[in-house]
C-alpha cells in the first residue's frame, strides 16, 4: 500500500512540476517578448523624435533667415504679407504676386490643402505677429487663405462642412484635409447699411485652426509661392550665408539662365527692396550671395552641390569679371555675388557681408 501511495504521490508531484515549469517558461518568453516589443517601440519613437527635431530645427533656421525682412515672410510653398487688408484686397494683391509663375499666369491666395502647408502658414503668422490667447479674435491673430464658399450661399446657419461647396483660389476642389474650429464653418450672416454679408471666406489662426468669416474683416494674407528662392536680409559672409541656408534645409542659390536672372531680380525687389540709386554700385545692399564658387580649384566654378556653374546666353558679369582681384595681397575673389539689376561678380568669401539667396529643394 505504501509503495502504491508513494508512486502516486511522485506522479502528482512530477505532473505539478511539469506544469509549473511550462508556466515559468511561458512567463519568461512573455517577458522577453514584451521587452523586445518595448525596445522596438523605443527605437521607432527615437526615430520619429529625431525626424520631428529635424523639422523644428529647419523651422528655426527659416525664422533666422527671415528675421530682418520688412513685412514679408516666405517658405518654399507660400509667402505671408503682414499688411492688414480685407479679403478682396488680399485676393488682388496675391494675383499680382507672380514670382516664378511665368507667362501671363496670376498668383492666388494660399492653397492650404495638407498638413505641411498648414504648418507653413502657422509658422509664418508667428513670425509676423505674436500669438496672444487673450486676443485670439483680434485681426493679427489670423491670416487670410484662399478657401471660399462658392455654392449654397443661402445664409442659413449650419455647422456642417461640405467640401463640394468650397473652392481654393487656384481652382482646386478641397481634399479631405481641413482644420475647422469646432462647430465651424457656421455660415452666419450680417447686414450692414443695407448690404448682406456672408461668412464665405476662410482665415487661419496661430494654432492652424480654420474659421469662416466676413470679407470686410482685415488680416495679414498669404499667397501661394511658385518661386525657386527664399532671400534673407541678414548680412553675412559667404560661408555663414551657406550655413544659414543649410540650417533651413536649403542651399545657397543657383542662377543658371536668363529666366532665373529675371526671377532673382524680381525676388530681390520684393524681399529686399529696390536698388538704392543714392548709394555706390558695390554697396552691400545692392548685392547678394549666390552659391557659385571656385574655392576648390581656381577658375573652375561650381555651385555648392558640386554641379558646374556654366555660362549662359545673356549672362552679364560686372566688367571686367571674374577678375579674381586680390585683397591686401592674400585672398582671392572665389565666390559669386549677384546685383539687384542682374549682374554677376566674383567676390571675397570672408571679407564681405551681404544679404543672400537660398534655393528651394528640387528647383
Amino acid at each position: 500500500v505504501v509503495s502504491t501511495q508513494s508512486t502516486g504521490s511522485s506522479g502528482i508531484n512530477a505532473e505539478y512540476g511539469k506544469q509549473w515549469y511550462q508556466r515559468r517558461v511561458r512567463g519568461r518568453l512573455s517577458v522577453f517578448t514584451r521587452v523586445f516589443i518595448m525596445r522596438i517601440f523605443a527605437i521607432l519613437a527615437i526615430v520619429a523624435l529625431a525626424h520631428a527635431e529635424t523639422n523644428w530645427s529647419q523651422i528655426y533656421g527659416l525664422k533666422r533667415l527671415l528675421k530682418n525682412l520688412d513685412g514679408i515672410y516666405a517658405t518654399c510653398n507660400m509667402v505671408l504679407f503682414s499688411e492688414m487688408v480685407d479679403y478682396e484686397t488680399a485676393e488682388k494683391r496675391c494675383e499680382n504676386f507672380d514670382i516664378g509663375m511665368g507667362g501671363d499666369s496670376k498668383g492666388n491666395l494660399a492653397t492650404v490643402n495638407d498638413g505641411d502647408k498648414n504648418q507653413d502658414i502657422k509658422t509664418l503668422l508667428g513670425m509676423a505677429y505674436d500669438k496672444d490667447n487673450d486676443r485670439k479674435w483680434d485681426a493679427d491673430q489670423w491670416v487670410w487663405a484662399g478657401l471660399r464658399k462658392v455654392k449654397n450661399n443661402s445664409g442659413k446657419i449650419s455647422t456642417e462642412y461640405d467640401a463640394n461647396d468650397w473652392n481654393w483660389a487656384d481652382g482646386q476642389t478641397p481634399s479631405d484635409f481641413h482644420r475647422w474650429l469646432p462647430k465651424m464653418p457656421d455660415q452666419r450672416t450680417k447686414k450692414i447699411k443695407g448690404e448682406r454679408y456672408y461668412q464665405n471666406q476662410m482665415r487661419i489662426n496661430h494654432n492652424g485652426r480654420w474659421d469662416d468669416t466676413f470679407k470686410y474683416k482685415v488680416h495679414p494674407y498669404a499667397c501661394d509661392y511658385q518661386g525657386k528662392y527664399i532671400l534673407s536680409a541678414n548680412h553675412k559672409t559667404w560661408h555663414d550665408a551657406k550655413a544659414d541656408c543649410e540650417h533651413a534645409g536649403l542651399t545657397l542659390a543657383k542662377v543658371r539662365n536668363a529666366a532665373e536672372v529675371a526671377e532673382m531680380v524680381s525676388a530681390a525687389e520684393y524681399f529686399l527692396g529696390p536698388r538704392d540709386p543714392d548709394v555706390r554700385v558695390f554697396h552691400k545692399t545692392n548685392w547678394l550671395w549666390l552659391g557659385g564658387n571656385d574655392l576648390e580649384e581656381e577658375g573652375v566654378w561650381k555651385w555648392t552641390d558640386g554641379s558646374d556653374m556654366e555660362e549662359f546666353d545673356g549672362m552679364k558679369w560686372r566688367d571686367p569679371n571674374p577678375d579674381n582681384a586680390e585683397y591686401i595681397g592674400d585672398v582671392g575673389q572665389d565666390v559669386i555675388s549677384f546685383s539687384k539689376w542682374g549682374e554677376f561678380d566674383d567676390s571675397f568669401d570672408t571679407k564681405r557681408k551681404r544679404p543672400f539667396a537660398c534655393q528651394c529643394p528640387g528647383t
